[in-house]
């Protein structure tokens, strides 16, 4: 915990392992992010359903749930939509989390 009693925001992944992460979600991106919205505690990344994108996606989270961890990740169904809320507390954290999503496209 860090001063305001929030998860200090750290990843436990090795340098590999997150080279290798990265490019998993650049290649989910790249292929189905509709839009990326900041929020006041964190992102909301957009998808549009196709073949594997749903089941890529819940993969990703249930492996970022382990390695960031002082973020939530929530994978909704919206219709022909995924979201993804990725919500922090804490200014470091919330900064963090942004971070990881710089550069999407909306």
């Amino acid at each position: 915990m860090d001063d305001d009693g929030s998860a200090l925001a750290a990843c436990t992944l090795g340098v590999g392992d997150r080279a290798h992460r990265a490019a998993r979600w650049e290649a989910l991106t790249r292929r189905s992010l509709m839009r990326a919205v900041t929020c006041e505690h964190g992102v909301r990344l957009v998808f549009a359903t196709s073949p594997g994108v749903a089941d890529e996606l819940r993969s990703l989270v249930a492996l970022e749930r382990d390695c960031c961890a002082f973020a939530t990740w929530m994978v909704h169904e919206r219709g022909a939509e995924l979201a993804l809320d990725v919500m922090a507390d804490g200014a470091d954290a919330v900064a963090a989390v942004r971070s990881l999503f710089q550069g999407p496209p909306g």
